[in-house]
């Protein structure tokens, strides 16, 4: 061969070799890719299965500690976990520490040390009811600064008490699963963050708080395209597989958050092994590129030799890429086939061997998806993966991801298998998929290894609970059932007190496996008759299973039982602790028996003894406490009111009119302070704890205005305003008890007068509201003030005895702290409530709602016929009183208006009588704020004259501004608060219709004993001079003796039939009553035996009166005297 022929092959081979270069670097190319691609595909299987097992890691310790959680709600005996129980869990536990944090915020260690961690965000979502995961930087009282800390509410009688937390350190407890190899290179894991901060990695670097994608781009670990894919997966969810740059030191990165968790998992793909298989790939690549170069070299002189050769070379080539896909469905087994969804068309890659039952290697894509169906368990699997895998549902579910799996149960030869489908885009045009990678993997062995886990971790998690609970119950034995199919599996076997193992079950004749049902039955032998229908009712497996199905999944039962062994008598507690298996839904069912005779005898003796001491304790305290307490409480107010009347009265004491009305509030405040005396001396009440509502008829309108008479003193002493109304209040008379009505308004406004400061604001409002109860009428009395006010804290313990808000201790505000609690209970015996609102500063305000029985429903609605059609004005500043006073005139029978201004009253009194109807009568409020009612009465009065009646509402004692109200045209006063009765006495009053007779004699004046004789027997000289002058004035000739001794003799030494009557005091110093009685019923005269003698003493209990009969006596009068009642008693004996 010439070497122009040589040179010219050479040139002509030239273009050849370039070609086979450009063949072979494509084919570089493709191998480089396909090799990512694949990588990165196994990569993600192989992050999914580490990401699974830190869920299951994580899954494990939340289940132990809720574990933990459930034992400590349901045996703790105090509210609070001690470190010595720390740290006796801390030995058994899979965490490196197990730490308590109180309710308070406070978490106690195991060591006994404390810190504070009410700032933490687990303390606050477990004091809300919920468990979880998180990860700790900066964990407190602890070396390490990462931890993966899980924590769960402890909840005591439905009270949360704290929680209970166990820590891992990060880096030591998720070395193991972080650490992955793949084909023995290690790859590097991280867990973070949602912020991408790392918790853990596998190459134990310190990454410091700044974020992992960050961090990987500026070491040039990743590009700057991936880093922002996976900023991207760490913001919005999800996962992620990306095929990194040629210049990163990883090829391709995975991301994906931890399922049910808020951490992420990122994993780097070792580059060493892409570049090792990449090797392999190109192997015989790289051996015919070396035999080309020789072939070129010697080209002139072998040129055929070089093309056998070439072809040899091809042919082996193609065997070597059969070989690498034949390994890769042998090691993924895996089969691959592309899809064209623009045709519709599907393709098997080369080298996938077809099964007979499978589609052919090439066809309609249709036909391969209905193909795989039929491999499918269960119709409806197949209908929905024929939805799933239809080609433009593919298209959607490839629209905004590469990948898209689908995992499906398949029967394949009579087996069943678990195969996932994995999708992967490889073409799109104008953002639509249309062709995509199909790769068929089977996961059975995957899915199997996984149930197992499931069922280790269900069967682990019951055998604890269950175990831990009888190990820490002391059992008498214990041993399990499955409830559901009443089913004994294995035989129950106790240690006798010798050591010796016993088997129950052989003990009634029976053998594992048994019916649960029949080895209850069995055992009733030794169960004591008076035990066994508690056990019977109990300890069934119907009983269990309804149990179960209503939630109760903890049953006890208490009996007493014989011991086979040695004929003890016992009582034993068996625990029926039920939960449901997690895999097949059976109920097992833990049974503990536990010996508990000597807590129940111990216990048992412990209670009587307790309440022995406890009854005598509280006899003994509460009598003194309660007496004392009281007395001092409720005596001071009406006493307060006697002492500032009988004052006023002293002063005035040429004021007839005004010295009576003082005398009549006083003699009010002294019946009540009466009624409270007698009430505090009755003894038997006091000791036994309760109270009596002795219900009598009785005017809510003359309660209240006493209740201002006793109150005014206070209130005028310190200078304060008094605003008291009624609204729609239509029924007066009630049938309650007056003297508990009373006792509970005073103490409300005593207390509002006392702890409201000089110049403040008192106002009490009366409301009646419609109720269809018939014969009753609900009541609500409103007290509010503007003084100091309450600390939201002392308003729920306001009605505690004794409690005291610590702000009128430190400014000398006397009280027993008795008073609110005397109320609430006085208002609950009433079947009534009372609430509190209050605020530091701004005042209180007391709410009674009252459901009072009605006396007469119809007697307050009765019209004043020389009233009816009469026109009246109503004038108050106060929008409600003016409708109430409305109300109640038209109801009277008088045409009612009313205004707020006393300006516009005057107007609309001249405007009336001009157009000739004019107004009967003005009711008109006393301090208003544009003018008060006595200008407003002058301007009425020069408006209209002086023909119609002006009535004056005041809450105040109009004494001092009588005169020039008068002098202003005023025809009469009417007390607020305004009732019915007191508004028509008003009416009747003012318009000279039915007035009072105040010239009414007193009640002793009234009877006439004229010419009997009584011999008043009393020792104190003050009681006698009272005594004869209210017997005196009631005609009695009355002759009185010092001393018992004195009136024996003076009987003895009288005529026959000379006392018509004898009043006995009691206790006197030398001959007491009783005594003196007997011995004048024993003298030898006819009279004495009929005489009437009735005791008349300050022994006023239930006890004396029965003692003064016994002794001979006729009748009983306590001290002090109820004039009325003593007439009416003379009445009775003397004709």
């Amino acid at each position: 061969m010439t070497r122009k022929k040589i040179f010219k092959n050479i040139i002509f081979s030239l273009p050849l070799l370039l070609i086979v270069f450009l063949l072979f670097n494509g084919y570089t190319v493709q191998n480089r890719a396909r090799i990512a691609e694949q990588n990165k595909s196994y990569a993600e299987d192989a992050m999914r299965q580490t990401a699974q097992q830190i869920s299951d890691k994580f899954d494990s310790g939340l289940s132990i500690i809720t574990t933990y959680a459930y034992f400590f709600s349901t045996y703790l005996e105090e509210d609070q976990i001690t470190s010595d129980m720390l740290k006796r869990i801390e030995k058994i536990s899979v965490f490196d520490t197990v730490r308590f944090t109180d309710a308070e915020g406070i978490t106690h260690l195991s060591d006994g040390r404390t810190v504070d961690s009410s700032d933490r965000t687990y303390f606050k979502l477990g004091m809300e009811g919920e468990n979880g995961i998180i990860a700790v930087f900066d964990e407190r009282l602890a070396e390490e600064e990462k931890r993966i800390m899980f924590y769960a509410p402890v909840t005591v009688n439905g009270e949360i008490i704290g929680i209970i937390r166990g820590s891992y350190v990060a880096e030591q407890c998720l070395k193991e699963i972080l650490h992955t190899t793949y084909f023995g290179e290690p790859s590097v894991t991280w867990l973070c963050m949602p912020n991408g901060r790392v918790i853990a990695s596998s190459d134990d670097l310190e990454y410091g708080e700044e974020g992992l994608p960050d961090i990987l781009e500026k070491e040039g670990f990743v590009d700057s395209s991936t880093a922002q894919a996976v900023r991207n997966v760490f913001e919005k969810g999800g996962e992620g597989a990306f095929i990194c740059a040629e210049d990163s030191r990883t090829d391709n990165l995975c991301v994906s958050y931890i399922p049910d968790s808020q951490y992420v998992l990122v994993q780097a793909f070792p580059p060493n092994v892409t570049k090792r298989m990449i090797n392999r790939a190109n192997a015989a690549g790289i051996s015919l590129e070396i035999a080309l170069i020789v072939l070129f070299v010697v080209y002139f002189i072998l040129v055929i030799v070089n093309s056998v050769k070439q072809r040899r070379v091809l042919e082996d080539e193609n065997r070597q890429i059969n070989y690498v896909l034949k390994g890769l469905n042998t090691l993924f087994s895996s089969k691959y086939l592309t899809v064209d969804l623009e045709t519709g068309i599907y393709s098997y890659t080369a080298g996938v061997k077809l099964s007979d039952n499978q589609a052919m290697r090439e066809g309609a894509y249709s036909d391969i998806v209905e193909n795989h169906s039929r491999e499918i368990i269960g119709e409806e699997a197949q209908e929905n993966f024929r939805q799933t895998l239809e080609a433009e549902s593919m298209v959607k579910n490839l629209a905004d991801q590469d990948t898209f799996t689908y995992e499906c149960h398949v029967m394949r030869d009579g087996q069943e298998e678990w195969e996932q489908m994995t999708v992967v885009c490889i073409e799109r045009k104008e953002k639509r998929a249309v062709k995509m990678l199909y790769l068929r993997q089977n996961i059975t062995e995957m899915k199997q290894r996984e149930q197992r886990r499931k069922e280790e971790m269900a069967i682990m998690n019951r055998k604890e609970m269950q175990y831990r609970i009888a190990i820490t119950s002391n059992a008498f034995s214990s041993f399990e059932f499955n409830l559901t199919q009443d089913l004994i599996e294995q035989d129950i076997i106790r240690e006798n007190a010798a050591g010796e193992q016993i088997s129950l079950l052989a003990r009634v004749g029976l053998q594992a496996p048994c019916k649960a049902s029949e080895c209850f039955e069995s055992w009733k032998q030794f169960i004591l008759p008076e035990s066994l229908a508690d056990y019977s009712d109990v300890v069934n497996v119907e009983n269990l299973r309804r149990c179960f199905e209503k939630g109760e999944v903890e049953i006890d039962v208490d009996y007493w039982a014989v011991v086979e062994d040695d004929g003890r008598q016992i009582c034993m507690r068996q625990t029926f602790i039920m939960t449901q298996d997690d895999m097949s839904g059976d109920v097992i069912t833990m049974v503990v028996s536990r010996d508990i005779t000597e807590q129940v005898i111990r216990q048992k003796e412990q209670t009587e003894a307790l309440q022995d001491a406890l009854m005598h304790a509280r006899q003994a305290n509460e009598a003194k406490t309660t007496f004392l307490s009281n007395m001092s409480h409720d005596i001071r107010t009406p006493m307060n009111a006697i002492i500032g009347f009988a004052t006023i009265a002293a002063s005035r004491i040429d004021n007839r009119d005004q010295v009576k009305e003082c005398l009549q509030k006083v003699l009010a405040s002294s019946n009540h302070l009466l009624s409270l005396i007698n009430d505090i001396l009755d003894m038997s009440r006091i000791e036994s704890g309760k109270m009596q509502i002795h219900e009598q008829e009785c005017n809510i309108s003359e309660l209240m205005h006493n209740l201002v008479n006793i109150i005014q003193p206070q209130v005028k002493a310190k200078q304060l305003e008094l605003f008291i109304d009624t609204f729609e209040v239509t029924n007066e008379d009630v049938i309650t008890d007056p003297l508990k009505l009373n006792q509970i308004f005073i103490n409300l406004m005593s207390n509002a007068v006392k702890y409201t400061p000089a110049g403040g604001m008192i106002t009490f409002r009366i409301m009646q509201h419609t109720t269809f109860k018939h014969g009753y009428g609900d009541y609500e009395f409103i007290i509010r003030d503007n003084g100091i006010g309450m600390s939201e804290e002392f308003v729920k313990h306001i009605f505690e005895p004794f409690e005291r808000e610590s702000t009128t201790t430190r400014s000398g505000i006397q009280g027993t702290g008795l008073g609110m609690a005397i109320t609430k209970n006085i208002v609950e015996m009433m079947n009534g409530t009372v609430t509190v609102e209050s605020k530091v500063g701004e005042g209180s305000t007391f709410v009674v709602n009252l459901s009072l029985k009605l006396q007469d429903v119809e007697k307050n609605a009765e019209q004043i016929k020389e009233l009816e059609g009469l026109r009246a004005l109503v004038v108050d500043d106060d929008f409600n009183i003016c409708d109430s006073v409305t109300k109640m005139l038209k109801t009277i029978g008088m045409r009612a208006e009313w205004t707020t201004s006393g300006k516009e009253a005057a107007y609309r009194a001249r405007s009336a009588r001009d157009e000739g109807d004019s107004y009967h009568t003005y009711i008109i409020d006393w301090q208003m704020p544009e003018t008060s009612g006595v200008e407003t009465a002058r301007k009425i009065r020069s408006a209209v004259g002086d023909e119609s009646p002006i009535i004056i509402l005041t809450a105040y004692d109009w004494t001092d501004i009588e005169e020039e109200a008068k002098a202003a045209g005023i025809t009469a006063f009417c007390a607020k608060p305004l009732f019915m009765s007191d508004l028509k006495s008003a009416l009747l009053s003012a318009n000279n219709m039915g007035a009072r007779d105040d010239s009414e004699e007193a009640v002793w004046q009234s009877k006439n004993f004229g010419g009997k004789r009584v011999l008043l027997v009393e020792d104190i000289e003050m009681n006698r001079e009272i005594a004869e002058v209210i017997l005196t004035e009631s005609g009695f000739k009355v002759e009185s003796a010092p001393d018992g001794t004195d009136a024996v003799d003076m009987v003895t030494k009288s005529e026959e039939n000379y006392y018509d009557v004898v009043l006995m005091d009691v206790q006197m110093p030398i001959m007491n009553g009783y005594e003196a009685t007997r011995t004048i019923r024993s003298l030898p005269r006819e009279d004495v035996k009929t005489l009437p003698i009735i005791a008349m003493t300050a022994n006023a209990l239930e006890e004396d009166k029965e003692a003064a009969l016994k002794s001979g006596m006729n009748d009983h009068i306590a001290k002090p005297i109820d004039i009325e009642l003593l007439m009416e008693v003379l009445s009775k004996y003397i004709r």
